[in-house]
């Protein structure tokens, strides 16, 4: 399963939304409620942890990817 495929998942929208630019303002479906679950999908998918400044970091698609990147995965 790709990154997109995770975060497409989890947020219950097309991948083709999955962009960078994506998060809490521009989808409407990234609810409190998604965003829980896209880090509870990502950690199972890619075997890691967030902490919770990471959680509340992770407002964009680019976010994730760059708290992923620090964490050494590469998506």
């Amino acid at each position: 399963m790709t990154f997109t495929d995770v975060v497409a998942g989890a947020l219950d929208v097309d991948p083709a939304h999955v962009t960078d630019d994506a998060g809490q303002d521009t989808l409407s479906s990234w609810t409190s409620m998604r965003h829980i679950q896209l880090i509870v999908s990502l950690e199972e998918a890619y075997g890691l942890s967030f902490d919770y400044e990471e959680i509340a970091d992770a407002r964009t698609v680019r976010d994730v990817r760059e708290v992923l990147r620090a964490k050494g995965v590469e998506v």
